[in-house]
């Protein structure tokens, strides 16, 4: 018995072994033949490189390959690939202004993910004197934008969207402006989704706006908040009145009648009638209060495993940036309401201070402003 089962293992380890060898034989294959491709050039310079052609073949992969378990060693193969050859060392930073070619212009208004651009009118706009337009490019693939952040010089911390995409608003006095506020960051590529170089762009415009722009001093984004509605809808009444704490409850429980009803309107009770209660009271001071409590404690304490459960607060905890202040009514667009009850927040960065935050948030402290950690302290 005991000898047939060594014999047994003896051989299942060399069927392993061979496997073993088999994929990697594959794998190696796999590799060498992406290389060659990513090396090819069309006939023409309009035509897709290799290297282009393979982040479109990975992108219509990461639509099945959760359903053909066979295509996630061709992923990671893909994936590691295209991380090396797409090293944020060998990209380019490159303005895009209202002169740079139709077609790259053409692509920015296809591409924009954040804040929709309405016409050309729209685009001229977010590229005027008083705006920048900053972009990642690869060298073999000149003519694509890899991702691109959409700057507003003002003369303090922006608080709405709306008055920075006011095509009517006057041009602002550079002289005068002190913050440069990234209001859209946009990636292109599906194909490149978990190759990291965007958390080095914001790094790099910074450099770029300190060299020309020595008299702004100060860097914040106004963000969307694209998970808030779908984790509040989630929560059930007792998580949400716990969030909003005692005081906040009494006040939601003693409002009066509303015009032409004789009995006060009743407590919002699950997770959905909070968020169309959010939705409902854009002018009123109580559900603003709320909506703002909620939306801090979503921010700072909401989770996905050890990371924060919003992606865009990912994205910019994990590059250093503090959470300066959240502002109500600040995205009015149906995209807005829908995803964030028209809420939004600045993300403040502070160069010095990137590298301390980013260990605070190891820890599992991300960085917040006063006027945060006293929206936290009210609930």
């Amino acid at each position: 018995q005991g000898g047939g089962d060594g014999a047994a293992a003896a051989e299942g380890g060399k069927a392993g072994r061979n496997g073993s060898g088999l994929s990697h034989a594959l794998s190696s294959a796999r590799i060498r033949f992406f290389k060659r491709l990513a090396g090819l050039h069309g006939p023409s310079a309009k035509s897709v490189c290799g290297l282009h052609f393979i982040i479109h073949l990975r992108a219509d992969m990461l639509r099945w390959y959760k359903k053909i378990p066979g295509l996630r060693a061709l992923d990671e193969d893909l994936e590691g690939l295209l991380s090396n050859w797409f090293d944020v060392g060998l990209l380019e930073l490159q303005p895009i202004t209202w002169d740079s070619p139709a077609s790259l212009l053409e692509k920015l208004i296809r591409y924009e993910a954040v804040h929709e651009i309405a016409s050309w009118a729209d685009l001229r706009n977010r590229l005027d004197s008083d705006r920048r337009c900053y972009a990642f490019f690869h060298p073999r693939i000149p003519r694509e934008p890899l991702i691109f952040v959409e700057v507003a010089f003002v003369p303090e911390m922006a608080a709405n969207v709306q008055s920075l995409l006011d095509e009517a608003a006057p041009q602002e006095d550079l002289r005068r402006v002190k913050w440069a506020i990234f209001y859209s960051i946009s990636n292109t590529q599906p194909g490149l989704r978990g190759v990291s170089f965007g958390n080095f762009l914001l790094k790099r415009v910074i450099e770029e706006l300190q060299r020309d722009f020595p008299k702004v001093k100060q860097y914040a984004t106004l963000s969307p908040i694209p998970g808030f509605a779908d984790w509040l809808r989630k929560q059930d009444g007792d998580t949400v009145a716990k969030v909003l704490g005692g005081k906040c409850m009494q006040r939601w429980s003693a409002r009066a009648p509303a015009a032409g009803e004789t009995t006060p309107p009743a407590v919002p009770a699950t997770g959905a009638e909070w968020l169309a209660a959010l939705g409902a009271g854009s002018d009123d001071a109580l559900v603003r209060d709320s909506g703002l409590a909620l939306a801090a404690h979503f921010l700072v304490h909401a989770r996905n495993g050890a990371l924060p459960a919003d992606p865009v607060a990912r994205f910019h905890l994990g590059n250093g940036a503090c959470v300066e202040r959240l502002n109500w009514g600040a995205d009015l667009s149906s995209k807005g309401r829908a995803q964030s009850c028209g809420m939004m927040v600045n993300y403040l960065y502070v160069p010095e201070a990137l590298d301390d935050n980013l260990a605070k948030l190891g820890e599992g402290n991300p960085r917040i402003s006063r006027s945060v950690a006293k929206l936290l302290a009210r609930s």
